[in-house]
């Protein structure tokens, strides 16, 4: 049960956090996003994650030379990008601005969206999509949550895990599921979760696989379920070269 009380640790830090954001609710801005774009082509989308570290695991990339890391992640062909700004990563809203320093492709905020403070500043950093994260909401709050980020023009996607998570998803009728690969309780990973998930998200839903990917392989089994993208934050993280790496998981030669 190790995660459960760091997960309720970060959003009771969250909750404190958010009266700081009030600002947020009269600068909001209007988004074109064009997460779903990244859909498009006929192979799966790869989303690169910026994760300088993990609660669990530690430091994956230095703090200071996060825009080293940041440069050579956008210099890679993938399709879009997430972005971690919870600080409980050794992250922060500002690493968004880092990122469109380096490139206009689709950007992701990843972070633990509880309040609709937080949707607003989403907004006004123009990022093109946020997760919403089924395990800690409330089903009005999801909802409400959803509905606000498509009238901001922001692309909302859906994580879940368990069955009971996707049951309430489905009452929003979502475009984009995320099945996350970690369980919430044990922190254990195993991708073969999002087989079990798949076989009950109606078609037309399109879905992101999360979690535990880090080889060609594991991208080949994916795409064999007819997953449509996947987020990888630590084993690029992790890689000695960011772009060989991501060009390996791909199926290409360097």
């Amino acid at each position: 049960m190790i995660y459960i009380s760091i997960l309720d640790k970060i959003v009771q830090d969250k909750l404190d956090e958010i009266p700081s954001l009030r600002c947020y609710k009269s600068q909001y801005k209007f988004v074109n996003s064009q997460f779903r774009k990244i859909f498009s082509n006929r192979g799966i989308a790869i989303i690169g994650e910026v994760k300088p570290a993990s609660p669990i695991k530690g430091e994956f990339r230095n703090r200071d030379n996060l825009e080293i890391t940041v440069e050579e992640l956008t210099k890679t062909p993938i399709s879009a990008i997430s972005v971690l700004t919870d600080r409980h990563f050794n992250a922060c809203i500002e690493n968004i601005n880092l990122v469109k320093r380096y490139t206009d492709i689709p950007i992701l905020r990843k972070d633990f969206i509880i309040d609709e403070l937080q949707v607003f500043e989403s907004s006004f950093y123009e990022v093109d999509a946020i997760l919403l994260i089924a395990r800690i909401l409330s089903r009005d709050a999801l909802k409400y949550l959803y509905n606000l980020s498509i009238s901001l023009g922001i692309e909302p996607v859906v994580e879940i895990y368990s069955l009971e998570d996707l049951e309430r998803s489905l009452e929003l009728n979502p475009s984009i599921i995320l099945i996350n690969n970690r369980n919430l309780e044990t922190f254990e990973v195993n991708i073969k979760h999002t087989e079990e998930i798949k076989r009950y998200i109606p078609d037309g839903i399109k879905v992101i696989s999360a979690s535990g990917i880090s080889t060609r392989e594991d991208i080949k089994y994916l795409k064999g379920l007819g997953v449509d993208g996947v987020l990888i934050g630590e084993a690029l993280m992790r890689a000695n070269n960011i772009r060989e790496k991501i060009m390996e998981l791909m199926g290409f030669e360097d």
